[in-house]
C-alpha cells in the first residue's frame, strides 16, 4: 500500500510474539486509559479515527491516518505517554498498513493470532474495544465498519469451523472429559483435593459448566474455607477423604502431597458401596494424588497429567486442521469490507480528479481571448468528459477490492490529488 496523504487504515501494536512481558505491562491500558488515549490522539490530530484493543497479551492502536507518517507520530505519542524509550518500544512492536492492518484485526478477532489457537475471549475484547471507541466518539464510518466486519468474521469462524470447539487448557479438558463420562455433570458431586491455583482454576471451570455440588478438602482447613467462601462450595475434613468417596462421582487431585492421597483400597471400598456406579478421577498433581492402580478397577475412569496432555495435543492438532477454512472465511469477509471501503475511496477520487481536470481546462482557456474562450469552451468541456469517462468506468466496475484501492491510490498520486 502507498503512504500518501490519503486516509489509510493502520495498526501499531505490541503482543506476545515480539514484546516481553515487561514491555506489554507498560503498554497495557485500563478502560479509562483507553478513553484518555483515544481523546488525546484525536485532540492532537494524530488520526481522524482510532480504536485501542488492550488485553493481557496485546495492546494495539488502530487508526485512520496518512500511512507511515501517522505510524511515526503514534509511536512517538505512546513513547511519551508511557515514558518508554522510543527505540526499545518500536523494536518490540509492529506496524501494518492498509489491507495488512485489516487482515491482522480479523485474525485477532478469529483467535488465529492468540497464544491459544482459537481463543474465544478475544472476540469479546475486540467488541468491547469498539464499544469504548464509540462512547468516546473516536470512531466513525471506516473503523466502525472495520471492527463490525472483524467481529462478524470472528463469529463466522467459530460457527462454521471447529477451531474453538476442542479445549486446550488442562482444566477445560478435564471438565469436558468428566461431562462425557456422566453426560450430566451438573447433577454430579465433585470432590476437589487441594485449594491452590490449579484447584481454584479447575473449580471455576466446573462451576461454569453448571456443577452444583462441589466439595473441597485441604490439609490446611482455613485455605479450603477461603476458597469455598469465594465460590460457594462445601468443606469436608482432610482426614475424612476416604469416607467421602462413596458419595462423590468425580475426584480431582491438585495437592503437593509426596504420597497418594487416595489409595486403591479406598476406591475399591467406595465402589462396593456405590454398587458399581462409575467414578471419574482426574489427577492434576505431581507427584500423583491418586494411586495409579485405581485404573484397573472396573467402571473407574482415571486420567493423569500425561493423559490430559495427550488429549490437549490431539485437540491442538484438530484446531490446526481448521485454520485453512478459517483463513478462507476471513478472506471472504475482508473482500466484502474492502469492496465497501474501495467504493468509499472512489467517490472523492472521482470528484477530485474531475475538479483537477476542470482546473487545467479553465487555466488554459484563461489564456485566450473572450471570443476564443466562448468558441472553444464546449470542445474543452467535451474533452474533459471523454478523458474522465473510461478511467472512471473501469475504476467503479473493478470487482477486485485490492486492485481498486491500488488504482485509486495511483490516480491520486499521478494527478497529485492530495496537494494542499
Amino acid at each position: 500500500m502507498s503512504t500518501s496523504n490519503e486516509a489509510q487504515i493502520l495498526v501499531l501494536g505490541w503482543n506476545f510474539r515480539g514484546a516481553s512481558g515487561v514491555v506489554r505491562e507498560r503498554v497495557a491500558f485500563t478502560a479509562e486509559e483507553v478513553r484518555d488515549g483515544l481523546r488525546r490522539m484525536l485532540g492532537d490530530g494524530l488520526v481522524s479515527e482510532s480504536v485501542i484493543v488492550s488485553t493481557c497479551h496485546r495492546s494495539e492502536i488502530y487508526g485512520l491516518g496518512s500511512g507511515e507518517r501517522t505510524g511515526e507520530e503514534l509511536a512517538r505519542f505512546v513513547s511519551e505517554w508511557r515514558g518508554l524509550d522510543r527505540g526499545a518500544l518500536e523494536q518490540a512492536g509492529f506496524r501494518r498498513f492498509g489491507a495488512e492492518a485489516a487482515r491482522h484485526l480479523f485474525r485477532v478477532a478469529a483467535g488465529l493470532d492468540s497464544m491459544a489457537l482459537g481463543e474465544s475471549e478475544v472476540l469479546g475484547q475486540v467488541r468491547q474495544a469498539l464499544s469504548i471507541a464509540r462512547e468516546t466518539g473516536s470512531t466513525r464510518a471506516v473503523l466502525h465498519r472495520l471492527f463490525e466486519s472483524a467481529v462478524h468474521a470472528g463469529k463466522r469462524v467459530r460457527t462454521e469451523t471447529e477451531i474453538a470447539v476442542h479445549p486446550l487448557s488442562i482444566a477445560s479438558i478435564a471438565v469436558e472429559l468428566a461431562d462425557k463420562v456422566f453426560g450430566d455433570l451438573p447433577d454430579r458431586t465433585l470432590l476437589l483435593l487441594g485449594s491452590g491455583e490449579t484447584g481454584t482454576l479447575f473449580a471455576r471451570h466446573a462451576l461454569e459448566a453448571g456443577l452444583r455440588d462441589l466439595r473441597i478438602a485441604n490439609r490446611t482447613r482455613e485455605h479450603a474455607e477461603d476458597l469455598a467462601a469465594k465460590i460457594g462450595a462445601r468443606v469436608v475434613p482432610w482426614e475424612g477423604v476416604a469416607r467421602e468417596l462413596p458419595s462423590v462421582d468425580v475426584v480431582v487431585g491438585t495437592t503437593a502431597s509426596p504420597e497418594p492421597v487416595v489409595r486403591r483400597s479406598d476406591v475399591e471400598a467406595a465402589m462396593r458401596q456405590r454398587r458399581g456406579r462409575p467414578m471419574f478421577f482426574l489427577d492434576l498433581a505431581m507427584p500423583p494424588d491418586i494411586d495409579p492402580g485405581v485404573k484397573g478397577i472396573y467402571n473407574v475412569f482415571a486420567y493423569d497429567l500425561d493423559g490430559l496432555e495427550e488429549v490437549a495435543a490431539g485437540n491442538r492438532r484438530r484446531r490446526v486442521r481448521e485454520v485453512p477454512r478459517a483463513e478462507q472465511i476471513l478472506e471472504e469477509e475482508l473482500e466484502r469490507f474492502f469492496g465497501w471501503f474501495g467504493n468509499l475511496s472512489v467517490i472523492p477520487t472521482v470528484t477530485d480528479l474531475k475538479r483537477r481536470l476542470e482546473e487545467i481546462r479553465d487555466g488554459e482557456l484563461s489564456r485566450l481571448s473572450a471570443e476564443e474562450r466562448e468558441r472553444l469552451r464546449p470542445l474543452a468541456e467535451s474533452l474533459v468528459a471523454k478523458l474522465l469517462h473510461e478511467p472512471m468506468r473501469r475504476l467503479k466496475s473493478e470487482s477486485d477490492a485490492a486492485k481498486k484501492l491500488d488504482r485509486v491510490e495511483a490516480i491520486r498520486h499521478l494527478f497529485d490529488l492530495d496537494r494542499e
